[in-house]
């Protein structure tokens, strides 16, 4: 009989692993809302690495569900002295629960637990003899667990190393130590990451040696009077509290009350339907590509576009948008080629610098009550007004609300800014008017 294979991952743990994995790429990895998205990304590829590596049958992303737990309530220094969380990294948390949904994948927390106390649980539960385990994690206290059925991966570094925690592993590594042993070694020796204390001076490799001589911590108090005298055994008689508590502390908690069957946990595959938007949300053009999903073009609303050499007051109504072209840079001093003004359905061009005597489009730039929309406000004012009246109503800036969701966006050009934004119509100013000693108004 072929095995089912349930995989069971720690999803802060890796998920802090992916951000720190391309935290130098913080700034690169922004959707167009100005959301940080590396974690998001590399959880992504790591999840994915190990989805084809593995091919489950059976799958689920186990979180924490707040820092208040059974181990806080023993001690409430477990965990302390962690620094403060970023901000870059608890914004993305949300997208990567939305991320797994599109992945067809279940995930789960439960109040006053860890997501090892969920990972723990499950995987002793699966019936061994239908199940082989995988558990993924960025965190070496889940090591505990491997066994001849449950295989640990932790993620060393970046996006695909991981080292895999078998008993064989455990022992090569620890110098003869069983799995179950790791937890007698993190109540004699504590464990920095998570604060927890063990025996002052007793170190992982003192740890390691009483082990292998009284096999628990238990069986080190036991044998403490045949001991010979000496600062260690002190240590272990002033701390003995301590390291009961220090194992309590690091003992997984495989009898958790999870409310979620294995059976429940059966992969299907990805759901489409949630996975095309929330990469088209993020902007992850690479995994969107991988699908190979060939979508209907929307056609663009046919706009109508007249150029026109008179002007009445009807073309210049409330909420329109309004541009003005220049060849140079320099809005101070270029003189104006062109002006156009619209809506959605229907833009004004024109060439005929008259406009600016006229008297509808006079009255329509000074009037406050009818707003305009502008590609860049401080360009729009400073070009007019050496033309004409001071412009009056302007409500909204491309340029600006551009700079404002992504101030790495570095265009200038309205051709740049649309593209960010998935406008590709748009042509560069070099493209319509070339550079140069070509540079000119096309016929």
């Amino acid at each position: 009989m072929t095995k089912h294979k349930l995989l069971l991952v720690d999803g802060n743990s890796v998920a802090f692993r992916a951000f720190f994995a391309l935290h130098n790429s913080l700034e690169r990895f922004k959707n167009r809302n100005g959301l940080h998205t590396n974690a998001i990304y590399a959880f992504h590829n790591m999840f994915e690495n190990v989805m084809q590596k593995e091919q489950p049958t059976h799958v689920l992303v186990a979180f924490d569900a707040g820092k208040t737990t059974f181990r806080t309530e023993m001690y409430a220094e477990y965990k302390g002295g962690r620094s403060k969380t970023p901000g870059e990294f608890k914004e993305q948390m949300p997208y990567i629960r939305e991320l797994l949904t599109g992945l067809g994948v279940k995930y789960y927390e439960l109040p006053n637990y860890e997501a090892d106390d969920i990972i723990g649980t499950l995987a002793e539960k699966a019936n061994k003899d239908e199940f082989d385990v995988v558990v993924l994690s960025g965190d070496r206290d889940l090591t505990q667990l491997a066994s001849k059925e449950i295989k640990v991966d932790i993620t060393v570094k970046g996006v695909s190393d991981i080292e895999s925690y078998t008993p064989e592993h455990v022992a090569e590594k620890y110098d003869g130590l069983t799995p179950k042993q790791i937890i007698d070694m993190k109540g004699l020796a504590g464990d920095a990451s998570d604060n927890i204390p063990g025996v002052t001076k007793i170190g992982e490799k003192t740890a390691i040696k009483l082990l292998k001589q009284y096999g628990s911590v238990e069986g080190i108090y036991e044998h403490i009077d045949e001991m010979k005298q000496s600062k260690m055994k002190e240590n272990l008689i002033n701390d003995k509290d301590q390291a009961f508590l220090s194992k309590e502390l690091a003992t997984i908690n495989t009898q958790a009350p999870v409310e979620i069957s294995i059976d429940s946990l059966k992969y299907e595959g990805k759901d489409l339907d949630k996975l095309v938007p929330f990469y088209k949300e993020m902007e992850f053009k690479q995994f969107l590509s991988k699908l190979a999903i060939v979508e209907e073009e929307t056609p663009m609303t046919d706009i109508l576009f007249e150029v026109v050499h008179e002007f009445h007051e009807d073309m210049f109504t409330t909420d329109m948008a309004l541009y003005v072209e220049m060849m140079g840079d320099n809005y101070h001093t270029e003189d104006i080629v062109g002006v156009a003004w619209g809506t959605k359905e229907k833009i004004y061009v024109t060439n005929d610098l008259a406009i600016f005597e006229n008297e509808s489009f006079h009255s329509w730039l000074a009037d406050p009550t009818r707003l305009k929309k502008v590609y860049d406000a401080k360009r729009t004012y400073v070009a007019l007004n050496r033309y004409t009246t001071k412009t009056k109503g302007i409500d909204f800036d491309v340029l600006l609300g551009a700079y404002l969701l992504d101030t790495n966006e570095k265009s200038t050009d309205i051709e740049g800014i649309a593209a960010h934004y998935g406008y590709h119509e748009v042509q560069s100013d070099e493209a319509v008017y070339g550079k140069g000693a070509r540079k000119g108004l096309p016929e």
